[in-house]
């Protein structure tokens, strides 16, 4: 008979191979996780700006024209006769994308009509939001466009 009593249990190696399994496996899986929820967050956006729109166009259809009294400042829009009866709330905590202070939430911009085609809408350099409405001055056209968090691509407008 051995004297000897063996202790049951791991061996450094096998405990350190379990470490090194778990640590490749969390590099492989952690920035994967981070870029599904930016993505998340930016399609969440980008449903909210389709949302947007349809509370515009029912407005619109109700009305005969897009509100006059819709305004926006520092990522929140206030209107008292589109919200809230059309929409509940357009603020910073509407929108999802993790965007630099000043930048999140909504923006709003008026437009001057085309003189050759009052329903024409040019837009050009009037970024301010991740998620930005914009309106023809003559009240007959509106434009929802939603932005990445740097507001440096566009990835979806309702004028496609």
């Amino acid at each position: 008979m051995n004297p000897i009593k063996r202790e049951n249990g791991f061996t450094l190696i096998e405990v350190l191979a379990v470490i090194i399994i778990i640590a490749v496996l969390g590099a492989v899986a952690i920035p994967k996780l981070v870029s599904s929820t930016a993505n998340a967050r930016q399609k969440a956006d980008v449903a909210t700006g389709h949302q947007v729109k349809a509370a515009l166009d029912r407005y619109q259809l109700e009305n005969g024209t897009y509100p006059t009294d819709l305004t926006g400042t520092s990522g929140v829009v206030s209107s008292a006769s589109l919200i809230p009866k059309y929409i509940s709330k357009l603020d910073t905590s509407t929108t999802q994308q993790a965007a630099a202070d000043g930048k999140k939430g909504f923006g709003v911009v008026t437009i001057t009509e085309d003189a050759s085609d009052p329903m024409k809408m040019t837009i050009s350099g009037t970024i301010t939001n991740t998620i930005m409405i914009y309106l023809n001055s003559n009240d007959l056209v509106a434009e929802v466009q939603v932005y990445d968090q740097s507001l440096a691509t566009l990835l979806w407008t309702s004028a496609n």
